[in-house]
């Protein structure tokens, strides 16, 4: 009798520690998303406190406790918890439940780094989105399916993915996050060259501004001074920079933006201090290509050549790494996942299969010729680009060659530019006659950074003229040319055109700096074509 009084008294009060468990369950997922800081500490309490009764229960604690880990931005890559609620939700269970499961189960592998199995899950808790009640939870859902698809360059794929993200956060009445998928699509335009777009995508951020984040808000500064710069609307850029450094916190400010904008302005003194904050809020600078990309761009306007050569070398060396782990991951990773997704269909359905097999290989058979097709046509354009320097530099290293052995430059300073270029140019011949392709990839590369350098190349090509055709340089000079009219009439004698020279120094000077050499030069506006009046005139101060 006393053992049968025990059970029952047993069984009361763990029904009662039940009860109270699940109670506590429901309030942690009532707030969950707004303190889900306050919701961890109550989970971890809950498990402390000793295991809980029952494999639902197991489950729902498994499932809040990963979705607590990942709101608290705490990247767990440990799936053993997950799967308890996977393990219990893929069989029982609402729809709501099930997608949020397999989503959370996607998101650890994602901080894995591993995009199959994350993709795998995601494909999974999409099946259950339609009948699920949860509109932010799908909306999450396709935001990291597009964040998945923008890694491996499925642009397409991560387009419709972060449409379908705006309609459920939308519906939701989520404005915060419906403004970063604004934000995502206003960056998706401007990369494809549609502007009016992009703005259009502004504009609706701008007319929600009250009911966005600061984190959405910095964004938004970062996209608007990019399109302001890509305007020219320099004044505009400059009052935007005013207001992004004064109202954020600069330990979230992207400074490398400002770095950039300040030297797009031409405000190179208030580039070099955004540089130094680049490196006060951001420790881990001296791995980020972009830091080496906007401090080589500053050091090239400012004048300092040889330190711009230095970071341009090092954004080099990071960026290709990146780009190598990129390509190797790129054409697996779209295999493997169609595979997963023709593996979850056959399970649904197994009368699709043939159908879903050959749409696979379609697919596959699509893509990889796309992807080889874009991968030709961007080595042609590289070919291209070299055969069209080489023409140009090859008439120079003769007439150099030619000068040096015949006719040397009295100035020690001459003989150092044109013996320094013309060494520089043996390489290129050289390795054109070579089969050694990492000598022929080293000469397109040092080429096309001789030419992209441009206040350097526009220097030496004067340098050379003057060492080559005195009298041309002196005639010009003798007229009142300034340095940099003559480095502009240098590029035309070899055989640039005016619009070419325009888009080659980027300038907005261009046309201002030709009037100035016209008119210099004794001509009229519509007298003739400037670049054959000074390739004549090289010609007759040569004879």
């Amino acid at each position: 009798m006393k053992i049968y009084i025990l059970t029952v008294l047993f069984l009361i009060l763990s029904s009662c520690s039940a009860r109270n468990q699940a109670h506590v369950l429901d309030d942690v997922e009532s707030f969950i998303s707004e303190y889900p800081e306050r919701a961890l500490s109550v989970l971890d309490s809950l498990s402390s406190s000793g295991e809980l009764p029952g494999h639902e229960a197991k489950a729902r604690f498994a499932l809040l406790y990963s979705m607590a880990l990942d709101k608290n931005y705490i990247d767990s890559t440990d799936d053993s918890l997950i799967n308890v609620a996977v393990k219990w939700y893929r069989r029982h269970g609402d729809p709501d439940e099930k997608l949020k499961a397999y989503y959370y189960q996607g998101r650890i592998y994602q901080n894995a780094g591993d995009k199959e199995s994350a993709m795998e899950s995601f494909v999974k808790a999409e099946a259950y989105v339609e009948d699920a009640e949860d509109d932010v939870a799908a909306g999450l859902l396709y935001t990291v399916m597009n964040d998945v698809y923008t890694d491996i360059f499925d642009l397409e794929s991560a387009y419709s993915c972060n449409k379908k993200a705006m309609e459920y956060y939308l519906k939701a009445g989520d404005i915060d996050k419906y403004a970063g998928r604004l934000l995502y699509l206003s960056d998706f335009h401007y990369a494809n060259g549609d502007y009016k777009a992009a703005a259009a995508c502004l504009d609706s951020v701008k007319s929600i501004w009250n009911d966005i984040s600061d984190s959405r808000k910095i964004n938004y500064y970062s996209s608007s001074m990019q399109m302001k710069a890509v305007k020219k609307d320099y004044y505009e850029l400059s009052k935007e920079l005013d207001e992004y450094i004064k109202n954020f916190d600069h330990t979230k400010i992207f400074w490398h933006d400002v770095v950039d904008n300040y030297t797009i302005i031409g405000d190179y003194n208030s580039a070099q201090w955004a540089l130094i904050q680049y490196r006060k809020y951001n420790q881990d600078y001296k791995y980020d290509p972009a830091y080496y990309l906007v401090s080589s761009s500053l050091n090239s306007e400012i004048g300092n050549y040889k330190a711009a050569l230095e970071d341009f070398e090092v954004y080099s060396d990071l960026s290709d790494s990146l780009s190598m782990v990129i390509a190797e991951q790129d054409t697996g990773f779209i295999k493997e996942r169609y595979e997963k997704e023709l593996k979850i269909e056959k399970e649904k359905n197994l009368r699709n299969i043939i159908m879903a097999v050959s749409s696979v290989i379609l697919i596959l058979i699509g893509r990889s010729s796309h992807l080889l097709y874009l991968r030709l046509k961007a080595k042609n354009e590289e070919n291209r680009k070299f055969k069209e320097n080489y023409a140009v530099l090859e008439k120079e290293k003769n007439t150099l060659s030619k000068i040096i052995s015949e006719n040397p430059p009295i100035g020690v300073q001459a003989r150092k530019v044109m013996s320094d270029r013309l060494a520089l140019l043996d390489r290129f011949f050289a390795a054109e006659i070579t089969s050694d392709s990492e000598i022929d990839r080293k000469a397109s590369k040092d080429l096309s950074r001789l030419v992209d350098n441009r206040e350097n190349f526009m220097y030496t090509t004067r340098m050379t003229f003057a060492a080559a055709n005195p009298r041309f340089i002196c005639y010009l000079e003798d007229k009142g040319l300034t340095e940099t009219e003559i480095e502009y009439c240098c590029l035309y004698v070899i055989g640039l055109k005016g619009k070419d020279i325009g888009n080659y120094i980027r300038k907005k000077r261009h046309y201002i700096y030709s009037s100035e050499i016209r008119k210099k030069l004794g001509l009229g506006e519509h007298d003739t074509n400037l670049g054959i009046y000074l390739r004549n005139l090289l010609a007759e101060k040569s004879q």
